[in-house]
């Protein structure tokens, strides 16, 4: 029975047709197209995924959104269970019964190339299986030996590069170790001149995609202007600013303010001009730190621009807050001593 809980049915009705021949018909409210193959064929045609439908050309752009909003998150449900179930899988070890008799059903391929069966079983040599005599507590120690070989040389790479332990939690990284053991053995490890030149490549145009097809949303949900400001090392006043909206947040560019941090009216002209960089008709609030100098230009560009909002930093409202707690006299004790420890 079809899940009637799916969006697409809010937009489609069920009709029954001659000769069925078990497919289920539905008919799209918005062109009255009749779709075979069930409400996931209606989905496509409503999300205009071209290839097995036509795309539904009266949809409204929230419908369609709506619509393939729900497509890539039931898609990307599907690829998370995937990898579940492989890696369950692959931290079974099978061995066949027959190993020591040299019937084994399956082996690791001698290219190095992992086949679908070699996530079924492991490389033991026979004489070792014999010793085991099959045991599934000595295929167990066989795995854990294996392991924690494995896990040290990992360890190693982080000692000598002085990488942050907390790396290992970090999901590229276990991305990586997915792709290595699913190539399997024999796998030619990138050089630094990869690294540095057509992989960062590729890497920089997978993100700018990324960025573009936020980007692309602006129109639909306006966007917050965030400026971030902060000191380098060699004392420059620098802020960051970036584009926000429910899809996303964007990196803008990054400005040397270290002339205009302390005067309202400079720092009235660089906000000014990122709004003009960004559209005007975009730009629903500027969120900036809540200092005297950030307040007043705030004040500024509504008074110029009567569309949108200038909104204090609530971070830096409660930063603010708290040093004035800190400063009281009944807590500057305490603070002293947590700073030594």
């Amino acid at each position: 029975m079809s899940n009637r809980k799916d969006p697409a049915w809010k937009y489609g009705i069920e009709v029954e047709m001659d000769e069925q021949k078990g497919y289920k018909y539905i008919q799209c409210k918005f062109g009255d197209r009749v779709l075979k193959g069930g409400v996931f064929r209606m989905k496509e045609h409503l999300a205009g995924v071209q290839g097995n439908v036509v795309p539904c050309r009266k949809v409204t752009l929230e419908v369609r959104e709506e619509i393939k909003t729900y497509m890539l998150a039931n898609e990307s449900a599907k690829k998370k269970a995937q990898l579940m179930r492989e890696e369950r899988i692959d931290n079974c070890v099978t061995l066949n019964s027959q190993s020591k008799k040299g019937s084994s059903s399956g082996s690791v391929s001698e290219k190095g190339i992992r086949g679908p069966m070699d996530r079924f079983v492991v490389n033991v040599e026979n004489d070792v299986v014999e010793d085991l005599g099959g045991s599934d507590k000595g295929v167990k120690g066989l795995e854990k030996e294996a392991r924690e070989n494995t896990c040290l040389d990992i360890a190693d790479f982080f000692y000598e590069n002085g990488l942050a332990f907390n790396v290992a939690s970090s999901p590229s990284f276990v991305k990586m170790l997915r792709s290595v053991g699913n190539y399997g053995r024999g796998l030619k490890s990138p050089t630094a001149y990869e690294l540095s030149t057509s992989l960062l490549l590729k890497a920089e145009g997978k993100t700018q995609a990324v960025v573009e097809d936020v980007k692309k949303t602006w129109a639909k949900t306006g966007v917050s202007i965030m400026s971030d400001g902060w000191k380098d090392m060699r004392g420059r006043q620098l802020i960051n600013f970036l584009v926000n909206n429910p899809y996303g947040t964007v990196f803008l560019k990054s400005v040397d303010a270290s002339d205009a941090i302390k005067e309202a009216t400079l720092l009235f002209n660089l906000l000014d001009s990122v709004i003009e960089e960004v559209g005007e008709d975009l730009v629903v609030q500027v969120v900036t730190d809540n200092a005297s100098n950030y307040k007043k230009a705030g004040e500024m560009l509504m008074e110029k621009r009567k569309r949108l909002w200038w909104t204090p930093c609530a971070a830096h409202c409660i930063d603010l807050m708290l040093e004035k707690i800190g400063s009281l006299p009944q807590h500057q004790h305490a603070l002293k001593k947590a700073k030594k420890v």
